[in-house]
């Protein structure tokens, strides 16, 4: 992309320099904080910084499977999970998850990906096979710091126009252009229209313009003999307003606002059209294909807030040179899509026989905002500029981003390298795969466990495009993914709850999830088995299952609203005796461990054997692996005496009731774990 030289130093200076000591990496957040008075900031997750060097396995001591080494581990860990707030374990259907036998469970899957989370930050481990390579999108129509090259990309300007009866001032986006993909055998290409540019002052703009008040009012004027007739279906308005007058309202600047009446079963479409125009740029009629001189499609986007505009596109031209869409371009704009479902389903409605609303199929809905199924053919917006494609269903689209995600990651990590996850957990590659040598059996209820309370939320997900979250920021927090040098923040952690966080209303049902949870106080037991672990292997594995004095942690769905807050307390290690098991000719040795149950006993053994791992590190880094800056930011947060107030890790409110939208008024990056506890009294 092309940007003034300014402006280009600008994004340059913007990434700041790599910080390498564990004090100091994240000091840019922990400083750039203003002291004035400012709108509430915060989210009910924070992140934990990736440490810089990953440790890295000696991988001539990973050990075959076959087998039961002499000198190395083998046996199993018996540990419980208390419920400390009511918890939800989705089976998928908005019921709690049973195992094969009925009862209510945790899967083996589910507490697997807990400990893993936990040995990965303990561990020193890699996350480079946990971040996605693709470039996130964005669209900012009203600030931030992507606007100025948000609007420079789209060409956003107003220019004066004269079209023989006035000059006047208009908005208009000189670098959007319209055209058809289509997918052809998986490769999507698209295809020019016949007109290049409906004005020579508009540039590469090739579609029109068409305000719906300009319809509405041809209606009002003329009946059923106005100019729009494809905007009316079975008598009714397929547009965002009703045939209804728009009254007007004084704006901002001492500008008319007009406001119309809101169709309320109004959804996205592209339609085929034919249509008129008059001096060069003004649709003056559009019907039915073959009904005026010109064919093309009628194109309306999602809804807005009162204004809207339908696009009228000239009809495609395949003799024109066509432009295929990165395969890489394809999977991000997929991959952006598929987050952005969950705003979408429920959102568009239609009316019944009866006159009832009814939410539109969801499938139905996502065609209009997807690209299209093979052989199929609809229109698309998009720019070319500076070696670069973009491409969407509105003239005002969502932007690539310059950069991938994986361009902030800047950990050390020898490529194909191992790590302990991997030791542990296992991995597969192009070059090499290895089994895990740990099993997790379901934790299943011990016992009866109360229903708690039915309830539906919306369950947001933490979106990485918000980069005042996911990056190191400067003061003015505005390094974006089009920042030379960003750098990720780390691995995200949803903070403890004391109990369950009030939600607002849901006001969308259809995107809301019923959840049955089980009431604080359910017990769970579960399993892990380990086979051929060095003694530091099972220092860790046993410190990512306990972790410290006081700790707790949170599993299932809702955690940014209380619920799944559990302790985990290990009841039994038990370790495999070779001996008994194999050598003896007499006997058949049923149960061939040897256990330590819970009491003082196990409680030495599992910390001699987490300061067993803990020294070897020492021995490595140089220094007690427990005041390593990442330890520490995650230890706070697992801290069960310091739960921040449900104030300061709630989301930012984005609408309604009279609230001010937060998130868009933010001036300021996300504190830091250690600015939160610091809030509440903590250090």
């Amino acid at each position: 992309m092309e940007f003034s030289k300014r402006k280009a130093e600008q994004r340059k200076n913007g990434g700041g320099s790599d910080q390498n000591k564990d004090k100091s990496r994240n000091s840019r957040n922990d400083n750039a904080r203003g002291n004035a008075a400012e709108t509430y900031v915060g989210a009910p997750y924070n992140f934990v910084p990736f440490y810089d060097k990953v440790y890295e396995y000696p991988t001539d001591g990973l050990t075959m499977h076959d087998r039961m080494e002499d000198g190395l581990l083998t046996g199993e860990i018996t540990y419980e999970v208390t419920a400390e707030t009511p918890i939800m374990i989705d089976n998928g259907k908005g019921k709690f998850f049973k195992d094969a036998q009925g009862r209510h469970a945790i899967p083996g899957s589910t507490m697997r990906g807990l400990i893993r989370n936990n040995a990965q930050v303990l561990g020193l481990c890699g996350y480079d096979d946990d971040i996605d390579d693709y470039a996130l999108m964005y669209r900012n129509v009203a600030n931030g710091a992507e606007k100025e090259q948000y609007n420079n990309t789209l060409g956003s300007k107003q220019i004066r126009v004269d079209d023989g009866t006035k000059t006047y001032s208009l908005g208009v986006l000189l670098n959007v252009h319209a055209g058809y993909v289509k997918n052809e055998g998986g490769k999507y290409v698209i295809y020019k229209t016949a007109i290049d540019s409906i004005k020579k002052e508009f540039k590469g703009m090739n579609y029109y313009v068409l305000s719906e008040r300009k319809i509405v009012n041809d209606y009002l004027k003329h009946g059923d003999s106005f100019s729009y007739g494809f905007s009316r279906e079975n008598g009714r308005s397929i547009l965002q307003h009703e045939f209804a007058e728009f009254r007007q309202e004084p704006g901002s600047g001492g500008r008319t606002h007009y406001k119309g009446k809101k169709n309320n079963s109004y959804k996205p479409y592209y339609i085929p059209v034919s249509y008129e125009v008059m001096h060069e740029k003004d649709i003056t009629a559009v019907g039915a294909p073959g009904e005026y001189k010109n064919e093309g499609y009628a194109v309306s986007t999602g809804d807005m807030n009162e204004k809207k505009a339908v696009y009228i596109i000239p009809e495609i031209d395949r003799n024109k040179e066509s432009i295929t869409i990165p395969e890489k371009d394809v999977r991000a704009f997929k991959i952006d899509l598929k987050k952005r479902e969950n705003t979408l389903k429920g959102r568009y409605f239609k009316l019944s026989e009866n006159g009832a609303r009814v939410p539109v199929d969801f499938d139905e809905v996502k065609k209009c905002f997807d690209l299209p199924q093979e052989g199929q053919t609809r229109p698309v917006f998009y720019i070319e500029l500076g070696g670069r494609l973009y491409f969407g269903f509105t003239p005002r689209l969502r932007l690539f981003y310059d950069h991938t995600i994986k361009d902030g990651f800047k950990q050390q990590f020898a490529k194909g390298g191992v790590d302990y996850c991997k030791a542990l957990f296992g991995y597969s590659s192009p070059e090499k795969s290895f089994k895990s040598r740990l099993s997790f059996s379901d934790a299943v209820l011990r016992g009866d466990a109360a229903s708690g309370k039915q309830q539906k939320l919306i369950l947001a997900e933490p979106k990485p495009t918000s980069y005042r979250d996911y990056l190191m920021q400067n003061q003015s927090g505005s390094i974006t993914y089009n920042t030379d040098g960003f750098k990720l923040r780390g691995a995200k952690q949803y903070w403890l709850h004391k109990g369950l966080v009030p939600a607002d209303g849901v006001k969308n049902e259809n995107a809301a999830s019923c959840m049955l949870p089980l009431a604080e106080g359910a017990k769970f037991v579960g399993k892990i088995r380990f086979q051929n672990l060095t003694e530091d292997e099972l220092g860790l594995l046993l410190w990512s299952v306990r972790l410290n004095e006081g700790s707790q942690m949170n599993v299932g769905k809702a955690k940014a609203y209380g619920y799944g807050r559990i302790s985990v307390k290990i009841t039994e290690l038990g370790r495999l005796d070779i001996k008994k098991a194999y050598l003896s000719a007499e006997t058949l040795e049923l149960d061939p461990f040897d256990r330590v149950k819970s009491g003082a006993g196990l409680e030495k053994e599992i910390d001699d054997e987490i300061s067993f791992y803990k020294e070897k590190i020492q021995k490595h880094i140089g220094k007690p692996i427990d005041g390593l800056y990442h330890i520490v930011q995650f230890f706070m947060m697992k801290d069960s005496n310091k739960i921040p107030d449900d104030s300061q890790i709630r989301y930012m409110r984005i609408s309604g009731n009279g609230n001010r939208n937060e998130y868009q008024s933010r001036n300021r990056p996300l504190p830091t774990v250690k600015e939160i506890i610091a809030k509440n009294g903590g250090k």
